[in-house]
């Protein structure tokens, strides 16, 4: 078996969670085979050993450890348990953009964020699809939790307190996935400021300036992070949410460049039909439906 690779959610949209249970297989039992479910399926073996195959890739999941199956594919057993294996198993239901790829990949949701007032930006959420749980006990717990819940007989009140308790299981084997190196976080916060302030003239010295490390240092940091330069970064932030007022808004062609921090509307126009192959009149003529 292959590095285990990362599955990439962004948020929002915002992963429901629909069942799980905690199953026992006696030797000679195995994972039943199926094919093209809608939603993804979350295993965490606490004892044996299971024998799981998706779209042509084996896993051996042991005690302790974790695979995410995404939805659509095909996964069966590979071979029946050999041993007595007890794991718990949890469905959820995501409509939004996901990837899984070798590395973390930040992903843009499609979700419109207004940002005239306070307001959230996306967070991309990323898991391990295969790992050793770091502290199996409480990822256990927050499981046996989660499951308790939905024994409730209020179901409004049931159904609100079981997805805070999913949130919860996601961010903590997000933790467990990832443990954050300095690096990343200088990378993290870089863009966060990016996007906090794309409308304003930004360069590499500014940068410097302000999270107090070597341009060099905070390119490289970026680049090993998001894949790109941290003003690359702003460039393609700056496009995509230019490409969100295009559609969501009446705003002129000249107050869509100044707000999302282009010298000029031609110069806008000419990044914009670069990226998107289209000018940016077009482009809402395209989207005005």
């Amino acid at each position: 078996m292959k590095k285990s690779q990362i599955l990439s959610l962004v948020i929002p949209s915002f992963p429901t969670f629909i069942e799980g249970n905690l199953t026992y297989y006696s030797a000679g039992q195995q994972h039943p085979n199926r094919n093209g479910l809608p939603y993804f399926d979350l295993l965490f073996v606490t004892k044996g050993c299971l024998f799981i195959t998706e779209d042509g890739i084996e896993y051996e999941v042991h005690t302790n450890e974790m695979l995410i199956l995404n939805p659509n594919s095909h996964h069966y057993s590979t071979y029946p348990c050999k041993d007595s294996t007890r794991f718990y198993w949890i469905h959820f239901y995501y409509d939004g953009n996901w990837v899984v790829n070798d590395s973390p990949t930040n992903l843009s949701s499609d979700v419109f964020m207004p940002n005239l007032h306070y307001h959230n930006e996306d967070y991309t959420l990323h898991l391990n699809k295969f790992q050793k749980l770091a502290d199996s006990k409480f990822i256990f717990a927050l499981l046996d939790r989660l499951l308790l819940g939905t024994k409730g007989e209020k179901k409004a009140i049931v159904f609100w307190d079981n997805q805070k308790r999913f949130t919860q299981l996601l961010k903590a084997l997000e933790e467990q996935s990832h443990a954050k190196t300095a690096s990343t976080e200088l990378a993290e916060n870089i863009e966060l400021y990016l996007k906090q302030n794309f409308s304003k003239e930004i360069n590499n010295q500014q940068l410097s300036e302000n999270f107090h490390f070597h341009e060099n240092y905070i390119i490289r940091c970026m680049k090993q992070v998001f894949n790109m330069t941290p003003l690359e970064y702003l460039a393609t932030y700056r496009l995509e949410k230019a490409a969100s007022f295009l559609i969501k808004t009446n705003l002129s062609m000249t107050d869509i460049a100044t707000k999302c921090g282009f010298q000029s509307s031609a110069y806008f126009s000419l990044c914009f039909k670069k990226k998107f192959h289209v000018s940016p009149l077009n482009y809402r003529k395209n989207h005005s439906n």
